[in-house]
């Protein structure tokens, strides 16, 4: 028989399994950035697997996952961007199907923090918590980003070109969606942006610079390209597909729906925004776009504050009154 194990990089599960079945391994690579693929696959080999497998999914994840959640200002409780939850479903669907192809069964296991695991991506974070008590300092928990006090003499300015939503370029220079998370991750996380230390029923501390930065800029140009009424209803999708991949919903049926009103909505959210990382901050001082592209389809002709009519107020309603 053979099992096929998800591998974030510990060997504990691993060992166990050798001694039973042959065990296949696989690792999907969401763009972390730091991890020795060679190593990792040696490392599940010398503990007993008799076959590891590296997803290389980077792009996939930053295209089909991070750019969604990007369009949509996946912030949940409007305060920090979503980690795990972005991933875990592409990790999923890779074993899953190479598990088919084997005619394995999977194990997920219970290890965590390895440096291929979903909470540990291109997009941000989840930081291991040491200390549950949210009086102290978290400590030296941060691999994203330095303390907010060491670069606080040299900040540093970008500027952000989005075409119909999508992150475009950096400074002038053409890039893709992960290359724009990881420069802009690098150098926002250089200042402390990004660090999100949350108590709520239990402590959670995240790193998420990259995402956090992208996500403000989109917003800043949002406010300026859109509809004030698209925008307010888009705010409303905005939240319920968060809380849709929050709540471990990716395949829900309603998901691909709110996606399609949100790629729609982006038609006109093009522009560039400036920001300047500075001490633990992220702060929007320039931005320029399209004109929103219902500004003005109300007014009439004599100017804007000609109040426009309402189906009760046309002369044809049975409920119109001459004066």
């Amino acid at each position: 028989m053979t099992t096929v194990l998800a591998y974030a990089g510990g060997t504990a599960a691993l060992a166990r399994l050798a001694r039973e079945t042959d065990v296949v391994t696989v690792s999907v690579d969401l763009g972390a950035g730091d991890v020795d693929l060679t190593a990792l696959r040696e490392r599940a080999l010398a503990a007993g697997a008799a076959e590891a497998i590296v997803v290389d999914a980077r792009a996939e994840f930053a295209n089909q996952h991070c750019l969604p959640a990007l369009q949509a200002n996946a912030l949940l409780y409007d305060r920090y961007p979503l980690v795990g939850s972005l991933a875990r479903p592409l990790i999923e669907k890779h074993v899953t199907a190479i598990a088919r192809a084997h005619d394995a069964e999977v194990v997920w296991p219970r290890e965590q923090g390895g440096k291929l695991s979903p909470d540990r991506t291109l997009w941000g974070r989840a930081v291991v918590v040491t200390d549950p008590d949210p009086w102290h300092g978290p400590g030296d928990v941060f691999a994203y980003t330095e303390d907010a006090a060491v670069n606080i003499d040299a900040p540093d300015e970008a500027v952000i070109t989005f075409d119909r939503g999508v992150p475009v370029a950096v400074d002038g220079e053409t890039v893709t969606v992960a290359e724009a998370v990881l420069r802009l991750g690098h150098r926002a996380g250089a200042h402390g942006v990004g660090r999100f230390d949350l108590a709520m029923d239990n402590r959670e501390i995240y790193e998420a610079p990259g995402a956090w930065v992208l996500i403000t800029a989109h917003q800043e140009l949002e406010n300026l390209t859109l509809d004030r009424d698209l925008a307010r209803f888009k705010r409303s999708v905005d939240r319920r597909w968060t809380e849709l991949v929050h709540d471990g919903l990716w395949s829900s049926p309603l998901r691909e729906p709110l996606d399609a009103f949100v790629r729609h909505s982006q038609e006109h959210v093009c522009g560039d925004v400036r920001l300047v990382f500075h001490g633990g901050t992220a702060v929007v001082t320039g931005r320029r776009g399209e004109e929103p592209a219902g500004r003005g389809r109300h007014l009439h002709p004599v100017g804007r504050r000609y109040r426009p009519l309402t189906g009760q107020e046309h002369p044809d309603h049975p409920t119109h009154r001459a004066s």
